[in-house]
Formats: C-alpha cells, structure tokens, sequence
C-alpha cells in the first residue's frame, strides 16, 4: 500500500510539472513573458513542448524506477521519438494516456458520473512523434549551408499543439508499468492543482467470483 501511493504521489508531481510548464507557455503566449530574440523564443517553447511529451511518456513508468530512469537517459539522448514510443510499449503497453470527460446521469434521485472516452481534438501518438521531432530539431544550432527554418511558421502551430496537449491530460486515465494500478489524472482538481487517483485493477477471475456469487 504505502509503495501504490509513492506511485501516485510520483505521478501527480509529474502532472504538477507538465502544469507548470504549460502555464509559462500560456505566458509566453499572452506576452507576459517573452524572449527577446524570436530563435530564442521558439528554442525556448520548444524545450517546454519537449520537456512535457517526454513527461507524458515516463509517468506510466513511475512504478518502476530502474525502467524510469533508463527511459529517461534514452530520451537525453536520442531524438527518434518512434523508438522509444515502441520501447515504452514493450514495457507497457497502455504507457499512452486515455483522454476522458466526466457525463452526469442521474440515477434515481442521485447524481452519478460516467467516465467516457474523449474521441477527437487530442494529441495522438503520430503527433507525439511529430512534435517531439520537430522540437529536437529546433533545440541545436541550424547548419548555415542547410535550409532556412521558417520560425513564424513552427511558432505558429505552438497554440494548436498545446491545446492538443490540454485535450489529451485535462481529464484521462493511464496504467501504470506494474499492470495493477489505474490512474485518473485531473489537471485542475481541488483548488486548481493537479491530481491524481489510484485504483487496483481486479484481476479475471475475482471478477468471475463476484459474477457467480451475483447469480441466483
């Protein structure tokens, strides 16, 4: 019990970090924060960008240190986001966060929520692969022989990647790397904060248990 809820506790500081970062992007793009020199401004969003995919990638691994952190050196140095999207699926395949919205039903004279998938307007893993790409090729100084990077051009689709990105964590589900936890990650839960809550998933035949003692 006390190791499910360091898990937690680890996944929700990984939430409160993606919060973060997507907040001083919001702040860049409002102008209240600003680089002076344009390069500048779109290297230093795309390490934000970058810093919070690889974020979403780890937190499923957060019941794993080792596979943690040896997913984490990868991502230090290499830049082929498809192979270490593969290697993560290896080590668990539902590593990917489940975008979810809460639906009000009413039964009986209670209020009850269901949790349904969110089908469109997030970021899938093809643009993961996309955006973590493009940024990498932004964060190193351009070859003066090779092409002119179009930086108004990337600069622009910074909102549409973020609001992808919002889409995809506001609400979802994951499962951890042990394949006994289920978390519901919250990105403004009580007093604004990031949250996250952890359940046991219940294996088969418990479930196969529960049906027969349910049958007449």
């Amino acid at each position: 019990m006390h190791g499910m809820k360091r898990d937690i506790q680890k996944y929700q500081a990984c939430l409160f970090d993606i919060k973060q970062r997507v907040s001083i992007i919001v702040e860049h793009f409002n102008g209240t924060l600003t680089e002076k020199f344009l390069i500048i401004e779109v290297e230093f969003l795309c390490l934000q960008f970058r810093k919070i995919l690889e974020l979403i990638a780890l937190s499923s691994l957060v019941a794993n240190k080792e596979e943690y952190s040896a997913q984490n050196e990868k991502f230090a140095k290499h830049y082929n986001a498809r192979l270490i999207l593969q290697d993560l699926e290896r080590i668990n395949p539902d590593f990917y966060p489940t975008p979810t919205k809460r639906v009000l039903k009413k039964d009986g004279d209670r209020k009850v929520y269901d949790l349904q998938p969110v089908d469109k307007g997030f970021l899938t893993k093809q643009e993961f692969i996309d955006i973590y790409e493009k940024c990498g090729g932004h964060l190193h100084a351009a070859n003066p022989y090779g092409h002119k990077r179009d930086l108004n051009k990337i600069k622009a689709e910074f909102p549409i990647w973020l609001n992808k990105i919002i889409t995809l964590l506001n609400h979802h589900t994951i499962t951890l790397v042990d394949r006994k936890t289920i978390i519901i990650g919250v990105m403004h839960g009580k007093d604004g904060m990031a949250q996250a809550f952890e359940f046991n998933v219940m294996p088969d035949a418990e479930v196969q248990k529960l049906y027969e003692k349910e049958d007449p």
